[in-house]
């Protein structure tokens, strides 16, 4: 099947239709038990039914998943995040909920979703869309580990340490990714929203004001199910009891550990271990608030003294609460003999055909939609060039040493294949790879979008610059090219790559980070480097899209730094700039003269929000470009 991906997140939406844009290509766990609902049982207890059958006792729903990893996390986590995958995932192992954990502020990925919104949005379209087309549940996760706590406090000392430091977002930022989100995805029942991954340093008081934002954005568009982050790790789950949020259809996390954690007073033998860490927990569920466990794992592959036992007995405890999960995280494409995964196969999901699932809800003819329109392309041509290959056996590091990976090369004028892959560091100090070199003779500052077909491992898709073109127009060389990474696919692949996603790694601090630059540019790469999650890679038909609708827009701007496209995006409240010139100033006004907004431009862009509907101008330099915020 040919899927598409990294389809770009325009400002455009479809209109609403009577049948669902995506349709289902199976009978699964949405159509058994519907949209999922926070509820309580005859005894006053807090569970999650489904919209088929309501808060029925003996009806009550607890559907068990996978989670992915950190999106922003190459190649481990952010190969997964496919379509395609998704689809053989589901076939292979069978998760009735998948968690999309997009990264939003972590600086230790290629850019977040705050630095790169229509490439991270992207990514999460693809999951999202993957999960509705195979009838499963997915978790809309805003990712982060404490990243809230210095937007409210940005002189304060924390409590508890957290991985996202002083990098922060607030709350109008997850308003207004939640509310693109909801407005696209909110009228079908495999969708949540999970609004704060971990919380850390924030009381429950800080929390709830928060999640009172980010709701009341949601609510605009979806009634479905919202999962509320609590602190300390999102295991703090009992505090919100004396001052819940006021929503009828929220959950609130619990997150749990088996090399960390207990759920009762057992340690089993272990050491260092939080004792009867589901307290929380028992204390919602006994005042009727619905728990829902977004994350839970174990570091340690089951090694540590005692932590099988004590995930059995949090696996046991989470059946007889009938607490809906997802396990963290996916970063292999499926089983591969190790404890862990025999572990997850033998006790926790449930396996492929082991489940009968029934057509009770007909969604996909009742709902609608305004989902990204794909782009339609009217003018294209092929790009023409040559392809050669190369490994990390043909470059030494700075001692003299290469690395030792091999593959088997061949090609035609349209197609080129790696195969029989094995990547070997050897000596070398660099990460280990095969490339796949595109040089072509087009010209592809033309093309408003590239477009290929691929099958097999996850890659970069790089636009390599010229050394000596380099040095002429920066005084420097460049070697940090712009790219963005691909998914991995185990079926053919149709992919589209927006030229505003494209940033280097920051290395060369002298170079421009989220521009391209046509005119030092020579070629196409297609690297497979650190791990191969497939043997192979085909690529065909490299194509340039020149014209059509719903493609991205943009200008070429030059000046001494770069020729780079520039383009203004609007994702729900969210205006994200890119590709312009460091040092021009810009504002934010209304269309009645009163400024909103203003700064000066740093690495090539910007992000603001906007803080209500309505029209808007932004100035960048001489340029204009009249805004409508929805």
């Amino acid at each position: 099947m040919n899927r598409l991906a990294m389809i770009p997140v325009l400002a455009a939406l479809a209109a609403g239709t009577a049948i669902a844009t995506i349709a289902p290509t199976r009978v699964g766990p949405v159509s058994t038990y519907g949209a999922l609902q926070a509820g309580k049982n005859s005894a006053g207890q807090g569970r999650i039914y489904g919209s088929v059958n309501g808060a029925v006792d003996g009806k009550e729903v607890q559907v068990k998943g996978l989670s992915l990893g950190w999106s922003l996390y190459w190649p481990n986590n952010s190969s997964f995040y496919g379509h395609s995958y998704i689809d053989s995932l589901v076939k292979a192992r069978n998760p009735e909920i998948i968690r999309s954990a997009m990264g939003v502020v972590a600086t230790w990925g290629h850019g977040n979703y705050m630095t790169r919104p229509g490439y991270y949005s992207s990514l999460m379209d693809s999951v999202v869309q993957a999960a509705i087309a195979n009838d499963i549940y997915v978790l809309i996760d805003w990712h982060s580990e404490g990243g809230y706590y210095y937007h409210i406090h940005p002189t304060g000392t924390p409590k508890y340490t957290f991985n996202d430091s002083k990098v922060n977002f607030s709350a109008a930022d997850a308003a207004a990714f939640f509310g693109m989100m909801a407005k696209r995805y909110g009228k079908y029942p495999h969708v949540i929203f999970e609004i704060y991954n971990e919380p850390v340093s924030e009381t429950w008081d800080e929390l709830k004001a928060y999640a009172d934002t980010v709701i009341t954005e949601i609510r605009k568009y979806s009634d479905n199910l919202i999962v509320v982050g609590t602190p300390l790790w999102s295991s703090a789950t009992g505090d919100p009891v004396a001052n819940p949020v006021n929503d009828k259809n929220v959950a609130y996390t619990y997150h749990y550990y088996g090399n960390m954690h207990s759920v009762n007073a057992d340690a089993h033998g272990g050491s260092n271990i939080s004792m009867n860490h589901a307290a929380g927990v028992r204390k919602a569920v006994a005042a009727g608030y619905s728990v829902f466990i977004t994350e839970w794992g174990f570091t340690d592959s089951l090694t540590g003294t005692g932590t099988k036992a004590r995930t059995d007995d949090f696996l046991a405890f989470a059946d007889s609460n009938k607490l809906s999960m997802a396990k963290w995280a996916i970063d292999h494409p499926f089983s591969n003999g190790s404890v862990s995964d025999n572990y997850e196969d033998a006790n926790y999901l449930r396996a492929p055909g082991s489940v009968t699932y029934s057509k009770n809800l007909n969604w996909e003819t009742t709902i609608s939609d305004s989902l990204p329109v794909s782009p339609s392309v009217t003018k294209s041509s092929a790009v023409e060039g040559e392809w050669t290959f190369v490994t990390d056996q043909d470059q030494k590091d700075d001692n003299g040493n290469t690395g030792s990976s091999t593959d088997m090369t061949v090609s035609t004028d349209s197609s080129a294949v790696m195969s029989d892959i094995v990547l070997n560091q050897g000596a070398s100090a660099y990460a280990p790879y095969v490339r796949t070199i595109y040089t072509y003779s087009s010209d592809i500052s033309k093309c408003r979008m590239i477009s290929y077909e691929y099958k097999g491992a996850s890659h970069q898709f790089v636009l390599a610059y010229d050394w000596n073109l380099t040095t002429a127009a920066w005084g420097t060389g460049a070697w940090d090219f712009p790219y963005v990474e691909m998914p991995y696919s185990p079926e053919w692949t149709k992919a589209y790559i927006d030229w505003h996603w494209m940033k280097n790694s920051g290395w060369q601090t002298t170079l421009p980070t989220d521009s391209v630059d046509f005119s030092v540019a020579k070629a196409l790469w297609f690297n497979v480097e650190r791990v191969a999650y497939d043997t192979s890679l085909s690529i065909k038909n490299l194509t340039c899209a020149e014209e059509g609708s719903n493609l991205p827009s943009g200008l070429m701007k030059k000046g001494s730094q770069s020729q780079g496209l520039a383009e203004v995006s609007v994702y729900g409240r969210m205006i994200n700039a890119t590709g312009f010139r460091n040092g021009e100033r810009y504002t934010l006004s209304k269309v009645n003269g009163q400024i909103v907004s203003a700064g000066i431009v740093r690495n090539a862009g910007f992000s603001l929000v906007a803080g209500t509907s309505g029209r808007y101008v932004l100035k960048v330099g001489a340029a204009v470009y009249p805004l409508s915020i929805r």
